[in-house]
Parts: C-alpha cells; structure tokens; sequence
C-alpha cells in the first residue's frame, strides 16, 4: 500500500496517514506525537489501517474485538506493519489489514 503523510493544518504534532482505496474512498487515521493512542480508520471494504504507537498491537486488539461481537466473522486478513516518516522527523509505526475477499463498496 503506498500511503501520504501530512500534518493537518495548524496541528505540527498530528500526522495524518492516509491512502486512495480501490474501492474509492480515502481512509485517513491520526496519530499525535508523545501519545499511546493510535488513531486507525475501517474502510468499507474492509481494510483497516492504524497509525502510532504500538500500531500493530491495536490491530490486532481491535480485529480480536471485532471478531468476538460476531463483525467481521467471514473476513480472512493478512496483517502488515511498516514504518513511515512524521512531518517531524520521527518514524511512525503503520499496520494494516488486507481482507483476501474485499466487501462490496
């Protein structure tokens, strides 16, 4: 997956992580330099994206989560982790989940 990376407007300590879907939306999640929370996004099709700290593990936690209440239940992911480069200098963890078989949009 090739991802942007941006600051949002007059916030130097958020990046924003996005990418153009082939199901045509454009899922962004933020993350906010010095915190523990990631930020993710849940496209339509089922790809799901975090950004931050500790990004896989919150993967991981929120497919788990999902799974357990039943959502989810027919998705078969293949997990991916990279690292990306904040407007600040600093990498940033990036996971994300591929489904085998996309939703419909």
């Amino acid at each position: 997956m090739e991802f942007t990376v941006r600051s949002p407007m007059n916030k130097p300590d958020v990046v924003e992580v996005r990418y153009d879907c082939a199901c045509g939306c454009k899922p962004r999640a933020r993350y906010t330099r010095g915190t523990s929370e990631a930020g993710h996004e849940h496209c339509c099709c089922g790809i799901v994206h975090f950004v931050g700290a500790e990004a896989s593990k919150h993967l991981e936690g929120y497919l788990a989560e999902r799974r357990a209440k039943g959502e989810d239940a027919d998705m078969v992911y293949t997990q991916h982790r990279q690292q990306v480069t904040a407007p600040w200098g600093e990498p940033v963890e990036v996971a994300y989940a591929l489904p085998k078989v996309p939703k419909a949009h």
